[in-house]
Order: structure tokens, then C-alpha cells, then sequence
């Protein structure tokens, strides 16, 4: 009785660490509190129900469902609360690992706000087996098309450089193109101390030139200096003539009361007229008469 009772406390825990691993395994949380999210795909890749859904890696929710819904595919899923998906997620169907099958990957993202996953996320559809065969094929298919332009481009050459004709004038453009090189270089090697000479001349009448205007440059800022004291000059002498007319209009000094006065015009117009009455006596009558003047 007690060698059974062994036995059966043994298979027991056996069955406990076997169910154990398995919701281990498997990723089940007993106590998680999740939430319902879906996924619009074109293609499932072969994604199946009850697949673990990875949220940036790390096993967080399970595959409750798949529907087919005209010409795309929604995957519904339950996501434990920890896990926030950001309005820049990226959401697709990939292999963890080579043996494990196909599981919905969620990259939550780090943008806010917080994504709506009130109505289905938009996903990207796995790149399986099948699209790697066709972009390989669609490749080779290029690849082949190149090969064949290649191909055709070295007829092409083999068909100009196989003429004769075409040899021969090849042969004489190199030839021509040979020659001209040769002269250029016989001509560089006669004429380099010419050129040599021309560079000295050259830097000669840089250096005059420049020295010539450094000199016209000095004798300009004199000329300058000359200009700046004549026009002190003539400010002063403007100021002297705006003071003098101003002393006129006010009728300071002689000329002022001249032009202000009307009684010194009244006296020298009487004086001019006595003048030319004496002037007159004198012409007609002579100095015999005593003449008083005051």
C-alpha cells in the first residue's frame, strides 16, 4: 500500500513539472490581465491559431483567432496590460526561431500618442519563403536581362574591332594621337626656357605694378589730406561771410547802416547835389566870389 502510494505522489509531481513546463514553455500566465487587439494582413504566412504574439522580442499575449475578410486577413489577438503600443508600432509575422513557427511580432514603438487599437492595426505583411523566391526570380530575371544587354554590347565591339578597316584607323588615330603627344612634349622642351623667361617677366611686372600702387595709394592719401584742408578753408571762409551779412542785415558798421539807414542816403544824395550846384558856380562864374561852404 505504501510502495502505491509512492508511485502515485511520484506520477503526480511528474505531472505537475510537465504542466508546468508547458505553461512555461508556452508562455501562459494564469493571473495576466490582457486586452484584445486585431491585425489587418494580406497575407498570414501560414500563422496559425493559439501562435505566441512577441512584443519586441519577449513572449506577451496568444493568437485567438484568424479570419478571412475579403481579400485580407485579421489576426485577433489578447496583449497582457504591461505592454503599450505607440503610434509609430510596427506589426508583423515572423519566425522567432527556425523550429518555433510563425508568431504575430508587435515593435510597440516610442512616439505618443498611444495607438487606437479600438479599430484593427494596420500590418506588414511576412516576408516568407515565397516573396524571397520571387524577388530571386524577379533578380535572376534582371540579372539575366544585363548578361543578355553585356552580351549584345560585345558583339557589337567584336563586330568593329574584328573590321579591318576599322583596325587600320584605329591603329592610325593612336598613331596620329602618339605622334602629337610627342611633338607637344619636343615643343615643351624648346620652349622652356622661353616660358621660364616669360614667368620671371611676368612676376617682374607684378611686383612693379604693385608697387606702383602702393605709391599711388600714398600720393592719393595726400591728395585726400589736401582736399580735407582746403574744404576746412573754404567752410571757414563761408562762415566769415554767412557772420558778415548777417552783421549788414542787422545794420552794424557803415555798410550795414548804408543799406538800413534812410537818412545817411537822405544827407549824401543832398551832399552830391550841393557838389554839383559848387561845381557849376565854379564853371561858369570863376573864383572871384567868396565862397562859403559852411
Amino acid at each position: 500500500m505504501k510502495q502505491e502510494i509512492r508511485v502515485g505522489a511520484a506520477l503526480l509531481a511528474s505531472l505537475i513539472i510537465l504542466i508546468s513546463g508547458i505553461i512555461w514553455g508556452k508562455g501562459y500566465q494564469l493571473r495576466a490581465s490582457r486586452y484584445v487587439f486585431s491585425v489587418d494582413f494580406k497575407n498570414a504566412g501560414g500563422l496559425e491559431k493559439g501562435a505566441n504574439v512577441m512584443a519586441n522580442g519577449v513572449i506577451k499575449g496568444r493568437v485567438k483567432d484568424i479570419e478571412f475578410r475579403d481579400g485580407f486577413v485579421r489576426v485577433t489577438a489578447d496583449l497582457d496590460d504591461e505592454v503599450k503600443i505607440y503610434s509609430d508600432y510596427f506589426a508583423t509575422i515572423e519566425s522567432p526561431t527556425v523550429m518555433a513557427g510563425q508568431a504575430l511580432s508587435i515593435y510597440t514603438g516610442t512616439t505618443p500618442p498611444f495607438a487606437n487599437i479600438s479599430v484593427p492595426l494596420n500590418g506588414t505583411d511576412p516576408q516568407g519563403v515565397g516573396a524571397m523566391i520571387g524577388k530571386l526570380q524577379d533578380f535572376s530575371a534582371r540579372l539575366e536581362s544585363t548578361l543578355s544587354r553585356l552580351d549584345s554590347v560585345l558583339v557589337d565591339v567584336h563586330v568593329v574591332l574584328g573590321d579591318t578597316g576599322n583596325q587600320a584607323s584605329l591603329k592610325s588615330v593612336m598613331s596620329n594621337a602618339a605622334g602629337v603627344t610627342e611633338q607637344s612634349n619636343e615643343l615643351l622642351r624648346e620652349n622652356r626656357k622661353v616660358l621660364e623667361a616669360s614667368l620671371e617677366d611676368l612676376r617682374a611686372t607684378l611686383a612693379s605694378a604693385r608697387e606702383l600702387s602702393e605709391k599711388l595709394n600714398g600720393r592719393s592719401d595726400s591728395t585726400l589730406a589736401g582736399v580735407d584742408s582746403a574744404m576746412a578753408s573754404l567752410t571757414a571762409a563761408g562762415e566769415q561771410v554767412r557772420v558778415l551779412i548777417g552783421r549788414i542785415n542787422a545794420g552794424e558798421g557803415t555798410v550795414g547802416k548804408l543799406f538800413t539807414q534812410d537818412d545817411l542816403y537822405i544827407k549824401l544824395q543832398e551832399s552830391l547835389t550841393e557838389i554839383d550846384s559848387l561845381s557849376h558856380h565854379l564853371r561858369t562864374k570863376g573864383m572871384r566870389q567868396k565862397i562859403v561852404l559852411f
